[in-house]
């Protein structure tokens, strides 16, 4: 059986309607709620499924429901199981969603069919299920004689099979991963399903993948051997002992289309001995990478900092022998945070540099037919010019994806993708920063520095501020330079969150009066920061317009315009033009202003609503969120 997703469907959509999202409801044949009880507009789902070769009904079949993923590529099944219907007809009423919902039909000695995406409130479909057998095969040791007894792992499209700890056993992950046992002739068989994509053997005998697609044509499952891995990590000139080493995955961009991972996850972790020794004694022959995860972030949190990524692809019972670290230089430097009141734990921050390493010019993409897509969505008139845009951007997306998957699978491909690295920076209690051992090339320096005092969740922190610059590290002759590449002091400037007080002001205004932010106290003022050359700034006037005059007469409102134009005159009139009937501050040259610092800012516009004490309401707002901030606000929401 190939594996299979699901987009179009089949049979005639009656009506159509928008409709709010509500929540899933499903009633049995009875007219009974299956699920949750709650309100919900219903669609409704008939339909009859018939045997493709002779066109009878079936006497018997299971329909399951389900709903479109995020992805609009698959489906996500119900998991409070299946509807037993006789007679080849059924009658289904679920839920009218934001996710549409889809029907999946199941009958025994049949492959299964699925309805594909349900637009409308009343739909009828017609199934033809027609015979066949689900995956199917013989394991075989790796000398060839029949493996009897061996577990077989059916990897669905959504399901991952976790290999962790040092033997890399196998675990299952949900309930709907399907297992089975080999006969005393190695032979397996599973029932047919919609979305089988692989099947995995992880045993002392040895390991196999392979994907159902295959079988038909080689049913034979030949398990290799484990593969062994050992080597030294080295940091600068010295050995990185008592340090964490992990074995992951390593897997090229759609190598596993329509799947987003393999259907394995690998995660195995080891420490190193006095003189920066390890070893991973089981590794899948495959490809794998791993890394040094050095001691830096929040302690107790689930980032895991990667640093001296090394990809190889492991050969049927194959040692082989690496060193992480010890070639390239060191790259230092400081980072300078101003306007920031409370002090940063720098070791708790996790941040690195990348390869840089943009995508090639011959490789495929996606922008041509998202931009269409986008187009073609807005331009529509009605839900069914809507819905034939995304069947024909799906389509695409699925064809483009093959080809990506093609590329990166090509010497070239590959060689591109498995070159990529990442470099973590060793913070010190003063800000100053040292990452070990970058090799010669081009990089990306990521900085995303955060408040962790008090975050429940590392990547739910308040941002404190971010920085992204490309730096050139030099060649390092024969291989290594103890002479470190100084990126010198990065100036980072805090940015305001919800809650914090705000800077306080007095600016000269355009009819040369004097404002401060103490005038406003008692009111919820939502301030612009604007020029007249920023091409940004000048398209989110409309939005700050409609805004003003949505609240211009609420008395405890009022706005006000922040201008960064070295000459007052261009100012005065970008005002007139544009009709801002609202206050306007002089702020002169952005590089001259202690304003633009003690805010923050890092672009233009930047907008930002403030509560009557002073405080910061909601920062950094854009588009529609600019007007419904301050609805929420003085409607106490």
């Amino acid at each position: 059986m190939r594996a299979a997703v699901c987009f179009i469907l089949v049979g005639l959509s009656i009506a159509r309607a928008r409709q709010p999202s509500v929540s899933m409801n499903l009633l049995d044949k009875g007219g009974h709620p299956v699920g949750n009880q709650g309100k919900a507009v219903q669609v409704k789902i008939t339909g009859n499924v018939l045997d493709a070769e002779t066109g009878r009904p079936l006497p018997a079949f299971h329909l399951t429901t389900g709903t479109q993923d995020r992805d609009h590529r698959s489906f996500d099944w119900t998991d409070k199981g299946s509807l037993l219907y006789t007679n080849g007809a059924f009658t289904v009423i679920v839920s009218k969603e934001r996710m549409r919902p889809a029907v999946l039909i199941e009958a025994e000695g049949y492959l299964p069919q699925c309805s594909g995406p349900v637009r409308g409130l009343e739909t009828n479909v017609t199934f033809r299920l027609k015979k066949g057998a689900g995956p199917s095969g013989i394991v075989l040791t790796p000398g060839g004689l029949p493996a009897a007894g061996k577990t077989i792992y059916l990897s669905r499209l959504k399901d991952l099979v976790f290999l962790d700890g040092t033997n890399l056993t196998a675990r299952k992950v949900s309930s709907r991963t399907r297992t089975t046992v080999t006969d005393q002739a190695g032979r397996f068989t599973f029932a047919p399903d919609l979305d089988a994509f692989a099947v995995l053997v992880v045993d002392d005998a040895g390991f196999a993948e392979v994907r159902v697609a295959d079988l038909e044509s080689a049913p034979q499952v030949r398990l290799q051997s484990w593969a062994r891995l050992e080597g030294t990590l080295k940091i600068g000139a010295q050995p990185g002992s008592n340090e964490t080493v992990r074995l992951a995955n390593a897997f090229a961009k759609f190598a596993y289309y329509p799947r987003p991972l393999p259907p394995y996850s690998i995660s195995a972790a080891t420490t190193t001995d006095s003189n920066g020794r390890f070893v991973f004694p089981r590794v899948p022959p495959a490809d794998v990478k791993i890394f040094h995860a050095p001691k830096v972030g929040l302690a107790g949190s689930e980032q895991i900092p990667i640093t001296q990524i090394t990809n190889l692809t492991l050969k049927d019972g194959e040692t082989r022998a690496v060193t992480l670290g010890g070639q390239g230089r060191a790259v230092v430097g400081r980072i300078a945070l101003k306007n920031y009141h409370k002090a940063v734990d720098w070791q708790d921050q996790v941040n690195w540099i990348e390869s840089f390493a943009p995508e090639p010019p011959d490789c495929p993409n996606f922008d041509a037919i998202t931009r269409e897509f986008h187009a073609a969505r807005h331009a529509a008139r009605t839900q069914e010019e809507s819905d034939a845009a995304e069947i024909r951007y799906l389509s695409e997306y699925d064809r483009i994806a093959r080809q990506v998957r093609a590329y990166y699978s090509s010497p070239a491909g590959r060689q591109t993708w498995f070159s990529r690295g990442n470099y973590v920076l060793r913070f010190a209690p003063d800000g100053s920063f040292r990452i070990d051992d970058v090799p010669a090339g081009k990089y990306v320096l990521t900085l995303d520095v955060r408040d962790y005092d008090g975050a429940v969740h590392p990547l739910k922190a308040p941002r404190i501020d971010s920085h992204r610059q490309e730096i050139d590290v030099p060649d390092s002759p024969g291989g290594r330079n103890d002479t470190p590449f100084d990126l010198g002091v990065i100036n980072l400037v805090g940015q305001l969150n919800s809650g914090d007080a705000s800077p306080d002001f007095a600016v000269k205004t355009l009819d040369d009066k004097t404002v401060k932010l103490a005038d406003y106290r008692g009111k919820y003022l939502l301030v612009n920061f604007w020029a007249t050359g920023s091409a940004s700034a000048a398209a989110a006037m409309a939005d700050l317009k409609e805004t003003y005059d949505a609240f211009k007469n609420d008395p405890h409102f009022a706005m006000i315009g922040l201008n960064f134009d070295a000459d007052p005159a261009m100012a005065r009139a970008s005002v007139v033009k544009n009709k801002m009937d609202w206050p306007q501050g002089l702020l002169g040259k952005w590089s001259e202003s202690a304003v633009a610092e003690q805010f923050g800012l890092k672009s233009l516009p930047f907008v930002i609503l403030l509560d009557p004490n002073g405080r910061v309401f909601a920062p950094d707002l854009q588009g529609a969120r600019i007007k419904s901030a301050v609805d929420a606000a003085l409607s106490g929401d």
